[in-house]
């Protein structure tokens, strides 16, 4: 094998250098520089605490409005992403907390059962004696 030392002048090598820099390099460095508007912003130490302190305000003024309407309680249920439906959301859950309240009051009321008027009939079905019902509704047809 022979090596063949190829000469270039430096009119040629620049010329080779240029159209590499515009057909290679050029559009590689705009595809970068497009892709570079979508890169993050870097927050500094300011911006950080700015938006912390933001955060925790926002957290606080939710919790107070809870405690406010008396959900402490459910505060762990409750939800918010967006400050504008705050006082919509608590209204909804405090709405249902109260009928769920009042639903607990009607069941948990006093009922007597020694008052109850029985009839033979309800006396046969309790016990489940199917002949003693049947009797008494046939008892009922003849009175």
């Amino acid at each position: 094998m022979t090596e063949e030392l190829v000469n270039f002048t430096q009119e040629q090598v620049d010329a080779m250098k240029n159209e590499w820099i515009e057909q290679e390099l050029n559009p590689l460095v705009q595809e970068r520089d497009d892709l570079l508007q979508y890169k993050p912003v870097e927050l500094n130490d300011q911006q950080k605490q700015i938006a912390q302190d933001k955060a925790d305000l926002k957290r606080d003024k939710i919790q107070f409005a809870i405690e406010r309407e008396g959900l402490k309680d459910f505060a762990e249920f409750i939800h918010i992403e967006d400050e504008s439906k705050l006082d919509e959301t608590i209204e909804k859950f405090k709405g249902l907390v109260n009928s769920i309240r009042t639903k607990a009051k009607e069941d948990a009321g006093f009922v007597p059962n020694e008052h109850n008027n029985t009839d033979p009939y309800t006396k046969y079905e309790k016990e489940k004696d199917t002949k003693g019902m049947i009797t008494t509704k046939i008892a009922s047809f003849f009175k």
